[in-house]
C-alpha cells in the first residue's frame, strides 16, 4: 500500500520536472524554426536533443537531491552550515558534470567543426542563437528555489494529513471508550468483587479457582487501566495474551490444546498501541480449537531493529471454516492499524482448507 503510493508520487514529481523544463525550453525552440541551435548543438544532427536531455537530467538531480537529501538531512536538523556546504557542492558539482558531458557531446558530434558539412559553406548565415536566454547557473538557481517551494508544500500537506489522521484516531478512541462505558454496568464493581471472590477461594484452598480468578483479575485490570492508553510496553500486551491463553485452556483437558508461544527480541523496551495482537489470538481459539479434539496454536512475537514481527497459525475446524474472516475483532484491528500505523505496517491473512495464518509486521516502533 505504502510502496504503491510512493511510486505514484515519484511519477507525478518526474512529470512535474519535465513540465517545468518544458516551460523554460520549448517556447524558445519554437521561435527558432527549422534552424534550432543551442550553440554548438543543433537540430540537423540531433545533438540538441542530447543537450536538452542532459539539461533536464542534471537540473532534475539538483531539484530532487535538495528535496530528498539536503533539506531532510541537514536543514530539518538545523545544521545550516552543512546544508549550505552540501548545496554548494551539489550546485557546482552537477553544473561541472553537465558542462563536461556537453564537452564530450561536442567531441562525439565533431562540433562546431562539422557545421560546414551540415549546413554548407555559408553556415555563418544560418540563423542561430549562441545559447538559451537562461544560462545554466540562473536555470539551476531557479530550480533550486522551486525545490524549496515544492518541499514546503509537500511538508505542509503531510502535516495537514497527519493532523487529520490524529483527529480521526482521537474521534475513534472517544467513540470506542463511549461504547465501552455504555456496555459496562460497573467495571470497577466487577474488578473489586473478583478480588473478594479470590480471597474466598484462597481461604477454602480451591487452588484452580484461585488461579483462574487471578488471571481474570489481571485481564480486567488491563482492560480498565491499560487499554485506554495510546501506547503501552509490548510486555503488557504479551502478559495479557498469556493470561488469556491460561483462561482459555481451563475449558479443556490437559494436553488437549497446546499453545506454543515464542518470544524474541527487546520486549521490555518496545511500545505498541494496546489490543493490537489479542484479536488474532482470540480468533485462533474461536476457530482453531474444539472440545475433545487435540489442537495446536503457534504464536511468534519477535522484536528486531525497531520492528514487530507477529505470527499466529492454527488448524481450522471444518464446521467453522466459512466464518473465519467474519470476526468483528479482526475487522476492528485492521481499521486501528490503518489509523495508528498508517503505512508502517503490513498485514497478511492466509486461509486455506486446513490452516489459518496471520502475519503482521509493524515498523518504526
Amino acid at each position: 500500500m505504502g510502496i504503491t503510493k510512493h511510486i505514484k508520487v515519484g511519477i507525478i514529481e518526474a512529470l512535474l520536472m519535465v513540465l517545468l523544463f518544458s516551460v523554460f525550453i520549448y517556447p524558445r525552440l519554437q521561435d527558432m524554426g527549422d534552424y534550432v541551435f543551442i550553440y554548438p548543438f543543433n537540430l540537423k544532427d540531433g545533438s540538441i536533443y542530447w543537450a536538452l536531455f542532459f539539461s533536464i537530467l542534471f537540473g532534475g538531480l539538483l531539484f530532487f537531491l535538495n528535496i530528498y537529501y539536503a533539506i531532510p538531512k541537514y536543514l530539518k536538523n538545523k545544521q545550516v552550515h552543512k546544508y549550505i556546504l552540501s548545496i554548494i557542492l551539489l550546485f557546482f558539482g552537477l553544473l561541472g558534470i553537465e558542462l563536461l558531458t556537453k564537452f564530450l557531446l561536442q567531441a562525439i558530434y565533431n562540433l562546431p567543426e562539422n557545421f560546414e558539412t551540415l549546413y554548407g559553406a555559408n553556415y555563418d548565415n544560418v540563423p542561430m542563437r549562441r545559447s538559451l536566454k537562461i544560462p545554466h547557473v540562473i536555470r539551476n538557481l531557479v530550480f533550486l528555489v522551486l525545490s524549496f517551494g515544492y518541499r514546503y508544500v509537500k511538508d505542509w500537506k503531510q502535516l495537514m494529513e497527519e493532523r487529520t489522521r490524529q483527529q480521526t484516531i482521537l474521534a475513534e478512541k472517544w467513540k470506542v471508550e463511549l461504547n465501552y462505558l455504555k456496555s459496562q454496568v460497573n467495571p470497577h464493581f466487577l474488578f473489586n468483587n473478583l478480588n473478594n471472590i479470590y480471597a474466598i477461594t484462597k481461604r477454602n484452598n480451591d487452588t484452580e479457582a484461585s488461579e483462574a480468578l487471578t488471571r481474570l483479575s489481571s485481564l480486567t485490570r488491563f482492560m480498565l487501566y491499560d487499554s485506554s492508553s495510546k501506547y503501552i510496553p509490548i510486555a503488557k500486551e504479551i502478559k495479557y495474551i498469556q493470561d488469556y491463553i491460561e483462561m482459555q485452556q481451563l475449558r479443556f483437558a490437559d494436553e488437549e490444546v497446546i499453545v506454543n508461544l515464542k518470544l524474541e527480541g527487546d520486549i521490555e523496551h518496545t511500545n505498541i498501541s494496546p489490543l493490537m495482537l489479542i484479536p488474532f489470538v482470540e480468533n485462533a481459539f474461536k476457530y482453531g480449537v474444539k472440545i475433545h479434539q487435540n489442537s495446536i496454536i503457534r504464536i511468534e512475537i519477535n522484536i528486531m531493529n525497531g520492528s514487530l514481527f507477529f505470527k499466529v497459525r492454527n488448524k481450522i475446524q471444518q464446521s467453522k471454516n466459512n466464518h473465519v474472516y467474519s470476526g468483528i475483532g479482526i475487522a476492528n484491528v485492521k481499521k486501528r492499524l490503518e489509523l495508528v500505523y498508517a503505512n508502517s505496517f503490513e498485514l497478511n491473512i492466509n486461509n486455506d482448507e486446513n490452516y489459518f495464518e496471520v502475519q503482521l509486521r509493524i515498523d518504526n516502533l
